[in-house]
């Protein structure tokens, strides 16, 4: 008896050790699920870096165009206009509201 015990205790063993490691190729903290999450976190970041770059580069032309040397009057103009709420007297203004 004792030595069929042993001849089923190994494949037993052998049985739970893929049941514990394919188990923890999923499921475990750097896992297959675990990669997949990661993966689609890293997109997203990847796109809000990507968008906040583009708005950067944005406002660096902006105020390169408002520097001293490089001023452009319409830019300048625009923002003043923006920034003290200021029309000509022909011109016609439209308010959105959105």
């Amino acid at each position: 008896m004792g030595g069929r015990l042993r001849h089923i205790i190994f494949p037993v063993m052998i049985v739970a050790m893929i049941v514990y490691f394919t188990y923890h190729i999923f499921q475990g903290q750097r896992g297959v699920l675990a990669w997949i999450r990661l993966d689609k976190k890293l997109k997203e970041q990847e796109s809000i870096l990507n968008d906040l770059t583009q708005e950067k580069e944005s406002l660096e032309k902006e105020a390169y165009l408002l520097r001293p040397d490089s001023l452009d009057v319409d830019l300048l103009e625009e923002k003043a206009r923006q920034v003290l709420n200021f029309a000509h007297v022909d011109e016609v203004v439209v308010q959105v509201n959105g």
